[in-house]
């Protein structure tokens, strides 16, 4: 395998100390010691802060509408639908750093604030498909009212589970990487319109990963 390019470098390592230090506490200059090189090699790439942030937004853009496309097949298990929000949530923490800081990221940027909202619109609808698809299979009782706020609450749960996560876990010995968790929450929200064999089955599923 080839060695990366100083530019991938650069994404990765940013990457990498925005979501341990967060973006705040991160300089071009943390980047470059960490990557022992020059600040000058960094600029020549980047010129500031700023664009590294949009290309790896591009990137977290890109995975998050590839891993949104909702399952599309016949006959799936209550499994199927929890793993597929756990991905979600994977992709979600991998650029975790957006999350935690996503207002004061998105403040200074307009055009990421219309793409976010792109992924977030992108989101709902990949809820409201998911729980359209658990209707039909499941004979899910909900009508497309319910079904759109439930989507709604989904949508919240998931941008902003990070942080709350993070806020219980401050002096204590709770971990914020329980993404089971996370998508227990958003599973729970369709738990009351399932019928009782098929809660059962998702109680069932969340205690295996909780």
């Amino acid at each position: 395998m080839p060695p990366l390019k100083t530019r991938d470098r650069i994404l990765l390592t940013s990457l990498e100390l925005f979501n341990l230090c967060g973006e705040p506490n991160t300089t071009t200059i943390d980047i470059a010691n960490e990557m022992d090189i020059s600040p000058g090699n960094l600029y020549y790439h980047f010129r500031n802060k700023d664009e590294i942030i949009t290309e790896l937004f591009a990137m977290y853009e890109s995975a998050m509408n590839e891993v949104l496309d909702p399952p599309k097949e016949s006959n799936l298990e209550m499994l199927d639908y929890w793993m597929y929000v756990h991905l979600v949530f994977e992709k979600i923490w991998e650029f975790r750093f957006l999350y935690r800081d996503l207002v004061n990221i998105l403040e200074r940027n307009e055009r990421l604030q219309k793409r976010f909202n792109r992924i977030v619109d992108k989101m709902h609808e990949a809820w409201r498909a998911v729980i359209n698809s658990m209707r039909e299979h499941f004979a899910l009782q909900i009508s497309d009212e319910d079904m759109d706020n439930v989507a709604t609450n989904a949508v919240i749960t998931a941008t902003y589970w990070l942080n709350f996560q993070q806020i219980r876990s401050l002096g204590s010995n709770q971990s914020e990487t329980n993404l089971g968790l996370g998508v227990y929450q958003v599973m729970s929200l369709i738990s009351p319109f399932l019928p009782e064999e098929e809660s059962d089955t998702l109680a069932a599923v969340a205690a295996t990963y909780l």
